[in-house]
């Protein structure tokens, strides 16, 4: 017989039960929101920042945790695929830079005078290595083994300014005096426009760029800078390896801009150098690979590059300075040269089959007219396209070891040949 107190015993402790149940209950049942609010935070961050947690967790278990939210329930796989060795000599950045990007705070500082600047900067980077160049109303032009010609387009009168057997080019004038690089010795060297003894500037120069009181060089020992021109004082302020190509590509007010090509490797890194401070080395854009970027130069705060299609064919695009918006001037076209850009006029060259062709883009209202053509022309051609004060040139040869290109157009005619002038040796001519 059960007593009174035994009861009592038996329904505090079936009491104390419940309790414990309920209580344990309670605990899953926060467990499980905990779970349910977690498990939605993660998934939430993968969606919008799916590098979050890579970056905050170095393998472990944290990153063991990922994987598994991964692979359980937002069904992805984080397991690294196996790459063939081709795949990866083709298409994998072998280089990684620790360099902070340069990041401009106004477009002022490439509010250039362009009365000041000595040459344009796609003429001097073209085929034509700045064969041409003009100031006020005359047009200067370098023959191989003649020297520097001076042409005055309203009289169309024609001299040899500066006389000899030389091979100049990177022509840059500006006031009375004439700036060129004498490629068979690598000097810079100083003219008065209307000819005259030289003096020479530096030695070991392989590119130059003139704007106001400075030339911008890149020298045969692969070194960047600039050159007073009030005392020829020279400043190096930075040098690349010698498994690399320099290419200049502009400048600002204060900075230097010019892209390294690793010529083991197939990279490009582009980067700018502050002139006040060499240790000032910054990246101003992305590493490319392989050729996904070709000829990119910056003119007047603009960048004018060709991009490579997703079919390996290539576009002409132009992308103002710190701006997200790429802008195609010209779709699917062939890679000859640098453009030359002139106001609102854009100056590029295409191989049209065997016909080489200068062309010309008005950036306002996208109309594309050729301006200047050479027929019987390969790829192994050296003719380049040059801009000088209201003119047009194609320079160069038409085939390796072919016959030479050398006439001019005016940008208000027709290419027709009634209206193509011909150097004929050495001279501008109809």
């Amino acid at each position: 017989m059960i007593t009174d107190e035994e009861r009592q015993k038996m329904r505090k402790k079936r009491q104390r039960a419940r309790k414990r149940k309920k209580i344990r209950k309670n605990i899953l049942l926060t467990l499980a929101v905990i779970i349910i609010l977690l498990a939605v935070f993660v998934i939430t961050i993968k969606i919008v920042n799916p590098d979050f947690f890579e970056a905050l967790y170095d393998g472990g278990k944290g990153q063991q945790v990922i994987e598994l939210i991964d692979s359980k329930i937002l069904g992805k796989t984080t397991e690294t695929q196996p790459q063939s060795t081709t795949e990866k000599e083709t298409t994998t950045k072998v280089h990684e830079t620790n360099k902070v990007n340069y990041d401009y705070d106004d477009f002022g500082v490439f509010a250039f005078d362009t009365s000041l600047q000595g040459n344009q900067v796609g003429n001097l980077l073209n085929k034509t290595g700045g064969a041409v160049t003009y100031s006020s109303s005359y047009i200067y032009y370098s023959v191989s083994g003649k020297g520097i010609f001076r042409f005055e387009p309203n009289e169309e009168k024609n001299s040899n300014v500066i006389k000899g057997n030389y091979n100049f080019k990177y022509l840059n004038v500006l006031g009375d005096y004439l700036y060129a690089v004498d490629t068979d010795s690598a000097t810079l060297k100083k003219f008065p426009v209307s000819g005259g003894d030289s003096v020479t500037v530096s030695d070991n120069i392989a590119f130059a760029y003139l704007y106001n009181d400075k030339i911008y060089f890149v020298s045969t020992d692969n070194s960047v800078g600039f050159i007073n021109l009030n005392d020829f004082q020279k400043t190096i302020l930075y040098t690349a390896s010698a498994d690399k190509t320099v290419s200049f590509a502009g400048i600002s007010l204060y900075r230097i801009f010019f892209v390294t090509h690793d010529n083991v490797a197939n990279y490009d890194e582009y980067i700018t150098v502050n002139m006040s401070d060499a240790n000032d080395v910054l990246n101003w854009h992305d590493d490319t690979n392989n050729n996904d970027i070709v000829n990119m130069s910056l003119e007047c705060g603009f960048m004018y590059y060709y991009k490579k299609n997703d079919d390996s064919s290539y576009s002409l695009c132009r992308k103002k300075f710190g701006s997200e918006n790429e802008v195609v001037l010209v779709e699917n076209c062939s890679v000859t040269d640098y453009p030359v850009v002139y106001s609102n006029r854009l100056y590029f060259s295409e191989l049209d089959g065997s016909k080489f062709k200068a062309r010309e883009l008005n950036m306002n209202s996208n109309e594309v007219k050729t301006m200047l053509l050479a027929s019987d022309c390969d790829s192994t051609g050296s003719i380049g396209i040059g801009y000088g004060y209201q003119y047009v040139f194609l320079i160069g040869s038409k085939s390796e070891n072919s016959e030479s290109v050398c006439k001019a157009s005016c940008i208000y005619t027709s290419s027709s040949g009634d209206n193509t002038l011909s150097f004929n040796g050495e001279k501008l001519t109809y």
